[in-house]
């Protein structure tokens, strides 16, 4: 008798158990755990242009307290290595049409950005407020970035829509 319950029981624990994971799955797609996580720039971002738009702690804040989505490249005058980044970002905003803020490291120490971004230089890519990735100039890491376009290039599109 034993043995045909658990026959029975055995059936009704999978079904139940595939109806629990589909469900859970179901409200994750629904609720976007499996979208692309790319950023898309606030509509102002998108324009045709090679110019930084300078950026002051207290505009960067601005920024984030409306949520808006964006760019910042932390920079530092008489940086080698900050001067070779700049020209990766100006050719990559001439090649995809956008438009991102330039923010010396002087004034990043005084902004929230300060609590991700500790070394220069570096870029911030910001969604709805919140700084989503950065290049870390401590870090062997993000070295490639540093010292290759395709490699930054391919970084920021891992990100950017």
């Amino acid at each position: 008798m034993t043995k045909k319950k658990n026959r029975k029981i055995l059936p009704l624990v999978m079904a139940l158990i595939v109806v629990v994971l589909g469900s859970i799955l179901f409200v994750g797609a629904a609720s976007g755990w499996f979208d692309n996580h790319k950023v898309k720039l606030d509509a102002e971002y998108y324009a045709d242009g090679a110019e930084f738009m300078e950026l002051t702690a207290g505009e960067y804040e601005g920024l984030t307290e409306v949520k808006k989505s964006f760019v910042v490249m932390v920079d530092q005058s008489g940086c080698t290595t900050a001067d070779r980044l700049r020209e990766y970002v100006t050719r990559y905003m001439i090649e995809t049409g956008i438009s991102v803020y330039r923010m010396m490291f002087a004034e990043v120490k005084e902004s929230s950005l300060h609590e991700k971004v500790k070394y220069y230089p570096s870029i911030a890519v910001v969604s709805k407020g919140k700084v989503v990735a950065y290049l870390r100039a401590d870090s062997d890491e993000d070295a490639g970035e540093y010292n290759n376009y395709d490699e930054f290039k391919d970084w920021m599109s891992r990100y950017l829509q």
